[in-house]
């Protein structure tokens, strides 16, 4: 009895977890058929966006449990920087084009920085001029994932400033 009470248990909870990552936000998909993205791109860059949020949230796992890197990050704003520019892109789908560097190439590859750094720390014999290298790199992604938002937002504002000073 107790073990069928068990797998109904984990049964149920699969079935949230699953219905959870199942879920559409209607107004935003909404708003991008307004935006003119067909049923096939809103699929794709759902998927595109879904795979950003888990590197992002791989990010912030690792900083979280690293003085480093959390240092790392008060210098640079790289992950606070990437999860505000991840809000912009899905409130605005064509900001892909804009970002696809940032989606592509920045972010995987700070997800796989910061996964061989953590590898590197959990070693019994340390090379420091390896850890040095891969804490510099990861800084320097950092500040060009912070320059990247800073440049959205850059973009934006000399957009709204056209458009007041044109009467558009």
């Amino acid at each position: 009895m107790i073990v069928l009470m068990l797998i109904v248990v984990v049964l149920i909870l699969w079935l949230i977890k699953a219905y959870k990552k199942e879920k559409k936000n209607p107004k935003l998909i909404d708003q991008y058929r307004k935006q003119g993205l067909e049923e096939q791109d809103i699929e794709i860059f759902r998927k595109t966006m879904g795979e950003a949020k888990d590197q992002i949230q791989t990010w912030e796992k690792f900083v979280k449990k690293d003085g480093d890197l959390q240092i790392i990050e008060k210098v640079t704003g790289g992950l606070s920087s990437a999860k505000k520019l991840f809000k912009l892109i899905v409130q605005t789908p064509n900001a892909v084009l804009k970002n696809d560097d940032f989606l592509y190439k920045k972010l995987p590859n700070m997800v796989e920085l910061v996964e061989h750094y953590d590898d590197l720390k959990s070693l019994d014999k340390l090379d420091a001029e390896l850890m040095t290298q891969t804490t510099q790199l990861i800084r320097s992604l950092s500040e060009k994932i912070a320059k990247t938002y800073e440049n959205q937002l850059s973009d934006d504002i000399e957009k709204i400033k056209n458009e007041v000073e044109n009467g558009e």
